[in-house]
């Protein structure tokens, strides 16, 4: 059986079966967007919080250098303190980047971000790819944890080191922040203040984010933005299912979204945790049509089948025609 645009047809009906929706695969990777890198040392910072044992770590976009700090509690007004404490020594940043902890999302932290002027941006939640830096540091410096309290060394000492390390482009995370090598227990020269490298190090550090994206970027695909008041699933982490529905409000930034659930609740989420529900949305008039239209000459195809097959001579008994020279 076939008619036109029976592809497109089956699409569209697979499009609006609701069980089909809620057990469908992810969205494809999307194309990576990396962060620009900055133009200067604190430019900009990214905050996390680890778990377990209470930990704030700051790290420098564009020296990599991180700052660790123990809290006893992970509430706004400790982490706040924390905070002032490494703006104190390093400066204000332009931009802080954090995820969407209570701690960050809280007004006391908006006020302080105001206070202090500096511009607090946070990532999408369930998609820890768009905090790529912060994570990297965090399984180092928990690396460096396990390893320090094993052997029985100083952790702070091990960070030391750390952060005197030079990086692939040469240069140490002190050496790019703070324009000198750190003092370690390694002889150097006190003359050793300035790196002079940030033209250099900005040039490999465009190229690696270059070649990144290249090899990243192989088999993925742009997904369509979303319109305001479009009626979309939201996939559940807890469940991997497509099963929240929820309509659109705003894009508050690129692949980022504020979605208003069926039951009120207001949430942000990245354009691959969100795909557009069909299942409530009528068929096309130009689908109906065609498929009407494509049923009627689907008939009457078969109509004309039928007729040939059936077609026969007729048993009607023939009388020869009376002639007026016979009847004279």
């Amino acid at each position: 059986m076939y008619w036109p645009k029976i592809n497109q047809d089956v699409s569209n009906e697979v499009e609006r079966c609701s069980v089909c929706l809620k057990y469908r695969p992810s969205n494809p990777s999307e194309p990576l967007s990396p962060h620009p890198v900055p133009e200067r040392p604190y430019e900009k910072v990214d905050l996390f919080t680890c778990h377990g044992k209470d930990f704030l770590m700051v790290t420098d976009y564009f020296s990599a250098y991180p700052e660790v700090c123990a809290l006893n509690t992970t509430n706004s007004e400790t982490v706040i303190k924390c905070l002032k404490a490494v703006f104190s020594r390093y400066g204000v940043p332009n931009v802080v980047f954090s995820d969407n902890g209570p701690q960050f999302t809280s007004l006391q932290f908006k006020n302080f971000a105001k206070e202090w002027d500096f511009v607090h941006q946070m990532s999408s939640p369930n998609y820890p790819q768009s905090n790529g830096l912060v994570e990297r540091s965090i399984q180092t410096i928990k690396h460096l944890m396990k390893k320090s309290k094993e052997s029985g060394s100083d952790f702070y000492k091990s960070l030391l080191i750390y952060r005197s390390t030079p990086l692939e482009h040469g240069a140490s995370p002190a050496q790019l922040l703070m324009g000198r090598r750190l003092r370690s227990n390694l002889p150097m020269k006190q003359t050793l203040l300035k790196s002079g490298k940030e033209n250099e190090v900005r040039k490999v550090k465009e190229n690696i984010k270059r070649k990144q994206k290249i090899y990243f970027d192989r088999g993925t695909r742009i997904l369509p933005e979303l319109e305001k008041g479009e009626e979309v699933r939201i996939k559940e982490s807890s469940t991997k299912t497509w099963n929240l529905q929820g309509t659109v409000k705003e894009q508050i930034d690129p692949r980022s979204y504020i979605v208003e659930t069926s039951d009120g609740t207001v949430l942000r989420r990245n354009r691959r945790d969100i795909v557009v529900d069909k299942t409530s949305k009528e068929p096309s008039k130009e689908s109906t049509e065609t498929v009407e239209m494509t049923t009627s000459t689907s008939r009457m195809s078969k109509s004309s089948r039928d007729s040939s097959e059936t077609l026969r001579r007729s048993s009607r008994v023939k009388q020869p025609p009376t002639r007026l020279i016979e009847t004279c």
